[in-house]
């Protein structure tokens, strides 16, 4: 067997039994680019308010979200951005999904809820990410990375303008379809195979960052809750000025109530100095029950592990170029359907010509037995 059909074996193998899982990834990873924007222009009424001259303080809004969820586990208080945002409560439910609670900032009304995972973006992302198989599903993402930069690293190898670089480029829009079919896959892989190798590349490292940081998939075995004292924790509004004094400047950008610790509470702030990109490291955290600083800690530059984390999450979200970049991964997204159907065209077809050079051949071979008889 020569190396170049050993080559296209493996490219066809991989495109025809993973093909659809590359599509599925592509098309919801396309979907997701502008998440943060789709889900405000789908979701308005449960993100967007009018400003008021006076918010309501947050105690009355913590408190409208506990009488209107009262078993909503381990909750994150997402704060407003702008005056314009509302509070987003996360928390786990019995079935492993996530719910969210939208209050108004400035009326402590509940907006509406919903569960993270059933909404458009929220399983276009689960789709994207686990297959909603959750751990397993997650895993299983990281190896089908991999696969993909194979195929496109196959599928480079193959590409006709290693012979001659003008063909490689040349599209024949008027020649017959099968040879249209041929050029659109040619083409189309190697305009994309860069982006899509990049794609592969940090899809795998990513997950298995966060693996190794132990947040891989979700629907793991959540830690057993501390016991929490027989005493009434401080109200919200007191320890967070004791937050602000630990650590002044910025705002708060999300405060947490771990659930393997029952008297902790992380306080998350943001900076406008700060060069950490979409994340946020600097927290205090503080006793429920006694007001006491347990940690304080600002960070403006992350580690040098996290500064390689947030240029390979950049790479992967397509942020490293503006918006530029981003509406070019939506199409980059496309390109996986496109090559699957185009690459299925071609395998049925050289499987047919197979066929009929068999058959051809068995023909001859008939005639050739039938002319010695006679």
């Amino acid at each position: 067997m020569k190396i170049r059909d050993f080559v296209l074996n493996i490219h066809s193998i991989i495109g025809i039994f993973l093909g659809l899982i590359f599509v599925i990834s592509g098309l919801t990873g396309s979907a997701i680019v502008f998440r943060e924007e789709a889900d405000r222009a789908l979701n308005q009424t449960l993100m967007q308010v009018t400003p008021q001259p006076k918010k309501a303080s947050i105690d009355r809004i913590f408190d409208s979200v506990q009488q209107a969820y009262p078993n909503l586990r381990s909750p994150l208080i997402r704060f407003p951005k702008t005056p314009e945002d509302t509070y987003n409560f996360g928390g786990d439910l019995p079935d492993e999904n996530h719910l969210e609670v939208y209050v108004n900032p400035y009326t402590a009304k509940v907006l509406g809820s919903r569960v993270w995972e059933r909404s458009f973006i929220g399983f276009m992302h689960t789709l994207h990410y686990t297959l909603f198989l959750k751990k397993p599903g997650h895993m299983a993402m990281g190896f089908v990375a991999i696969l993909l930069l194979l195929t496109t690293l196959t599928g480079t190898l193959l590409w006709t303008g290693w012979r001659n670089l003008k063909i490689g480029f040349k599209i024949r829009w008027r020649a017959p379809a099968p040879l249209l079919n041929y050029d659109l896959h040619n083409v189309g892989g190697i305009l994309t195979t860069i982006i899509l190798s990049i794609l592969a590349v940090t899809g795998s490292a990513i997950i298995a960052a966060q693996f190794a940081l132990g947040g891989g998939g979700g629907g793991g075995d959540v830690p057993a809750a501390k016991p929490v004292p027989e005493r009434t924790p401080i109200a919200l509004s007191k320890l967070l000025p004791k937050a602000e004094a630990a650590l002044p400047g910025g705002r708060i950008a999300y405060v947490q109530f771990p659930e393997d610790s029952g008297n902790k509470l992380v306080i998350t702030k943001t900076f406008p100095e700060q060069k950490t990109g979409r994340f946020d490291f600097s927290t205090v955290e503080v006793d429920r029950f006694t007001g006491k600083i347990l940690k304080a800690e600002k960070v403006l530059e992350p580690n040098p592990v996290f500064k390689v984390l947030l240029v390979i999450v950049a790479l992967h979200f397509g942020t490293f170029g503006g918006i530029f970049t981003r509406i070019l991964y939506v199409f980059i997204g496309l390109m996986p359907a496109v090559l699957l159907i185009t690459g299925l065209a071609m395998w049925k077809r050289r499987g047919w010509q197979k066929v009929r050079g068999e058959s051809a051949s068995q023909l001859r071979t008939e005639e050739t037995q039938s002319n010695r008889l006679s």
